[in-house]
């Protein structure tokens, strides 16, 4: 994989810059290989997250799960294109806990209207959290 952040492209910056909850999740680039399309970003789970059994809420695991696969996507397909994302599922597999995570995504097929993406969430250590797959279009950006 080739290393982020000290060589990522200008978009990443502009696109993380450009999106608010990005900066809520402290969400930072950790790597991208052009060649499978796989990115790696990673995440602060908050204290301010967490439900009322101490873990993170599942929401806010299913947000960091959708940043990661539309950032790979738009990897893949270009960073003149978005990716709303149309329909998502998440299998959480354990708590995930206040801290340092990583969530990867990566595109499965990416067509002119539609990309099909999957994901993990994984705990500092490489833990598998959560896993995600999604449906989402494919829209250029005005701009």
């Amino acid at each position: 994989m080739d290393a982020l952040p000290e060589e990522y492209p200008p978009w990443v910056t502009r696109l993380l810059d450009d999106t608010p909850v990005a900066s809520l999740l402290g969400a930072r680039p950790i790597s991208h290989d052009p060649g499978s399309g796989r990115f790696r970003i990673g995440f602060e789970g908050r204290d301010a997250f967490c439900n009322m059994l101490g873990v993170l809420q599942g929401g806010m695991v299913t947000t960091m799960l959708d940043m990661a696969m539309s950032f790979a996507a738009i990897a893949r397909i270009g960073p003149e294109f978005r990716v709303p994302t149309l329909e998502m599922k998440t299998t959480f597999l354990a708590p995930a806990r206040p801290g340092r995570l990583i969530g990867e995504g990566w595109p499965v097929r990416a067509g002119k209207t539609i990309c099909f993406m999957e994901g993990r969430l994984l705990d500092s250590d490489g833990a598998p959290l959560a896993t995600a797959s999604a449906t989402a279009r494919v829209w250029r950006a005005r701009g």
